[in-house]
């Protein structure tokens, strides 16, 4: 995740850094050399995903010699917190302050239930909706729509049985696959409720701004600029589905028409390829990539 950034970035470097300083995790360690064992469990892997996406866009901004640009921003599941930042809502340290609490509650309430997630291939949302509404009601125990990442591709979440259950209808509804996604926990489910209610308080006296650039919110795919409109969603989003199709959308809407991807892989790029085929796109991984990006937004 970090090696590259590290190496060739001071900004990163400083992004690093603090994130140790501030959540007293060795995560410069794990995001250059630890292990998918060690980087699976939530409370290590949000804090990294967030510390990766804020250093680079701080590899970006490095060589820009400015604050990011952009018409809109937005970030998928905890990303948002690093898309708050990008806009200008929350300063980096805060942001990472609330990605270890975010981290350390979810990681509590994945303890206290047998849960987990599935992306689902081939089904429209409304379907699985409805499955998973059939499934919740016959067993007693909840799975629903998490995410809805791309054309085709949905993520359910919840307890283990009902999560089986509602993958043995949804392949009798036509769903061409099933693949169990590598988590701790059902995440965007009612099963996080313990933690957003404690998240929430948790924000309360958090400091956030006005943004620059407008954030697409990822339960309502709507641009919001308000702090406490924010605030809330900070919470809010940790129970509710994550509509990523409609969120790019939204910033299509906008005028978007490249997507910059900052953080750890490309999956999000993926994303943008397959649900707007129109859209030019650039994931910042390495310096190089950083440098790519700020020469073409000079």
């Amino acid at each position: 995740m970090a090696n590259a950034l590290c190496e060739g970035s001071a900004a990163a470097r400083a992004v690093y850094a603090l994130a140790d300083q501030v959540t007293g995790l060795p995560i410069t360690r794990l995001c250059r050399e630890g292990s998918l064992e060690e980087l699976t469990p939530t409370n290590i892997a949000q804090v990294a995903v967030v510390t990766t996406s804020l250093a680079s866009a701080a590899a970006i901004e490095e060589c820009l010699g400015a604050p990011l640009a952009a018409l809109a921003v937005a970030g998928h599941s905890v990303g948002e917190l690093a898309a708050m930042a990008c806009a200008g809502a929350l300063d980096t340290e805060t942001a990472l302050r609330l990605v270890h609490r975010r981290g350390a509650l979810m990681a509590e309430a994945s303890s206290k239930v047998d849960g987990s997630m599935a992306a689902v291939l081939g089904l429209e949302p409304e379907v699985l909706e409805e499955v998973c509404a059939t499934v919740s009601k016959e067993l007693g125990q909840y799975v629903q729509v998490a995410n809805v990442n791309a054309p085709g591709q949905v993520v359910l979440s919840g307890t283990r049985t009902a999560l089986d259950r509602a993958i043995e209808l949804a392949r009798g509804q036509g769903a061409q696959r099933a693949i169990p996604l590598k988590v701790s926990g059902p995440f965007h489910s009612v099963y996080m409720q313990p933690a957003a209610d404690a998240f929430r308080n948790f924000c309360a006296d958090a400091a956030i701004a006005a943004p620059r650039i407008p954030v697409v919110l990822n339960p309502t795919a709507q641009a919001e600029m308000a702090p406490d409109a924010l605030r809330v969603e900070l919470s809010q989003q940790i129970t509710q589905p994550v509509r990523w199709v409609e969120s790019l959308h939204r910033m299509w809407g906008l005028g978007c028409r490249r997507f910059v991807e900052v953080g750890p892989g490309k999956v999000l790029t993926g994303m943008v390829r397959r649900t707007l085929p129109e859209a030019e796109t650039q994931a910042v991984r390495t310096p190089g990539e950083a440098a790519l990006v700020a020469a073409e937004l000079r």
